[in-house]
């Protein structure tokens, strides 16, 4: 297995968990123990010359529920209920283990939960001024699935924050049914920090950042006798004195470097996701997770074509969960697509982290899906600053300084300024091959907020994004514009005091998303700025959280408040943004859909 970087061990002694769930939930049965470091099933299944078998689950999802505040823009307009957005998306971190794990002799079965059961709702809990709504299947619909695949190891994603209680919940239920069942977790929250993830549940392992491989070998090691699970990258487990162990902080971030590999190479480094572990009569929805769809029949799909992100924006946890940006290969991307149509995709969401990280790449990324015949979302997030230098071109360049010049997040765009690609030219491409929706990382209307968080101040010059929206929806695509209002950021040193975005400044964002809607904008999408584990920010941003896990972290609802505001009026600010750019009867569809308004 071909890794990047290695470091020394760590230890820690704690008690507690800095931050849960609320404490209307259940309380957990199976805490405090020391994790299982054998199955001891998987052992006897290999010995008698059969397959492991693994279980993977996304956990089912709660949403919170709760009257508007008192004076927000929702009340003046006569919503009287916040309802947190119903959102799910395909599977793609449990796929690509999967995929791996079954390559190398395992039985693997995935269960999505919140598809699987997306028409089943029940409140859960009462919490705070509201409740919580779940949704997906029931606790006796997955007791019997886990009764009926006997599995030897269980692995639940979670990427939320905001579902991590759900997680935890499903963890309890799986050592309720057979406490020897081994435990993993997975995803962007329980990597980001996997201290609280091992203190806050049963689960015996969290996989720390890419675990395509590390996964792999974490079975490997459980289900042969006298197996070394410290030998495993990525891996972190509670010991039997009650220590937090991580073996070694070896990276488990693969190397993909088409330029050097041939096609079977990356095959064996990265498979094409086996989506034939899905039931896709689960993603036939007419509404995907970015609004209306275009086809009506077949199912839908979250895919990537590119993996990571370089850019390091200190809000982001991509970076260091998801690694380095890496081109997969075009040969790589139409072995998927050709695959994905086989199992009844009609079309797509593009989840690259930065999939304009290379525009050229990104441009021949559309001619093979219109040669596949799928219409295609972007939904990663395309950067608006590389799209801002596009379109200004080479006189913008003999304005930059030294440092903006040669920083590595412009030079692929330079070059293909350089050999005379535009934005619009870049635009009518994508259009041409089948976009019809994209995400357009807005952001923030001020340079400051940008800067300090490492973030390109070029999103911030208005009159190119003005001119960059007016572009996309000549040429037929809708632009969802994102903003974020809240920032917090630490002191550049100790003589300086902390960055807090001011209400002020947040009032030039929601004027930006307003002008904006202007030029052509299909919808403003206003994100609450939140601590999120595994990002630079994480550390810093605690000493501010005033909410638990089910209230607030979903980046609908504010988790920090500081002395110039509270979370409601963050929270207020957001629903500002969202009626003033939107307008009232297009909010109004948004909670009655329950996704965004955005029509083809």
């Amino acid at each position: 297995m071909d890794l990047i970087a290695s470091e020394g061990a760590t230890r820690i002694e704690r008690d507690l968990p800095r931050f849960s769930v609320a404490p209307t939930r259940p309380a957990l049965q199976h805490l405090g123990l020391p994790s299982l470091k054998s199955s001891r099933s998987g052992i006897r299944r290999r010995a008698n010359g059969e397959a492991p078998r693994v279980l993977l689950f996304v956990p089912p999802y709660t949403r919170l529920i709760e009257p508007v505040p008192l004076g927000s823009a929702f009340a003046d307009i006569g919503i009287d209920t916040f309802e947190v957005m119903k959102r799910a998306g395909t599977p793609i971190g449990l796929l690509r283990i999967a995929t791996v794990a079954k390559r190398a002799g395992y039985e693997v079965q995935i269960v999505d939960a919140p598809f699987a059961g997306w028409s089943q709702e029940n409140t859960l809990v009462n919490v705070d001024q509201g409740h919580l709504v779940r949704y997906g299947l029931t606790d006796v619909q997955m007791r019997k699935i886990i009764e009926d695949a006997q599995p030897d190891i269980v692995g639940i994603q979670c990427n939320y924050t905001v579902q991590w209680g759900n997680a935890r919940a499903l963890a309890d239920l799986v050592k309720s049914i057979d406490p020897n069942l081994l435990l993993v977790t997975g995803g962007a929250h329980s990597s980001g920090d996997w201290q609280n993830a091992l203190l806050d549940s049963p689960f015996d392992f969290t996989l720390i950042n890419e675990a395509d491989r590390a996964f792999t070998l974490l079975l490997d090691a459980v289900t042969h006798e006298g197996g070394n699970v410290d030998a495993v990258p990525g891996i972190a487990y509670r010991s039997y004195s009650g220590q937090l162990v991580r073996p070694t902080r070896k990276s488990s971030y693969l190397s993909i470097v088409p330029a050097r590999q041939d096609l079977d190479e990356r095959l064996g480094v990265m498979p094409l996701p086996d989506f034939s572990f899905l039931n896709m009569n689960n993603y036939l929805q007419p509404y995907h997770s970015s609004g209306a769809r275009v086809r009506k029949t077949g199912a839908w799909a979250q895919i990537f074509s590119t993996i990571g992100c370089n850019v390091n924006c200190n809000f982001c946890y991509i970076p260091k969960i998801n690694g380095p940006w890496r081109a997969l290969g075009l040969d790589w991307f139409d072995l998927h697509l050709a695959d994905l149509v086989k199992q009844g995709v009609t079309e797509v969401l593009i989840e690259d982290d930065h999939l304009m990280h290379d525009p050229l790449y990104a441009m021949e990324v559309g001619k093979l899906l219109k040669k596949h015949h799928l219409p295609w979302v972007e939904e990663g997030g395309l950067s608006l600053f590389n799209l801002v230098l596009l379109h200004k071109g080479e006189r913008f360049l003999a304005e930059l300084d030294e440092q903006e010049l040669k920083s590595p997040h412009y030079r692929n765009v330079i070059a293909a300024i350089r050999g005379g690609l535009t934005a619009k030219t870049f635009i009518r491409s994508i259009a041409d091959n089948g976009c019809y929706n994209i995400y357009l990382a807005v952001e923030s209307a001020n340079e400051e907020s940008l800067v300090n968080s490492n973030k390109s101040r070029f999103n911030a010059i208005q009159q190119a994004t003005f001119e960059i929206i007016q572009m996309f929806t000549e040429c037929g695509i809708q632009v969802t514009g994102g903003f974020m209002l809240g920032f917090v950021n630490p002191p550049a040193s100790a003589a300086e005091q902390p960055f807090i975005e001011s209400l002020g400044q947040i009032g030039n964002t929601i004027d930006y998303a307003v002008s904006l809607m202007g030029a052509g904008m299909a919808y403003a999408n206003p994100f609450i700025v939140t601590p999120i584990p595994g990002t630079e920010m994480w550390a810093y941003q605690q000493q501010y959280v005033v909410r638990h896990y089910d209230n607030g972290w979903s980046h609908e609802k504010a988790t920090m408040a500081t002395e110039q505001w509270s979370a409601e009026d963050i929270e207020k600010a957001r629903m500002e943004l969202l009626v003033r750019a939107n307008g009232a009867d297009r909010v109004r569809e948004m909670v009655r859909r329950g996704t965004w308004p955005v029509d083809v």
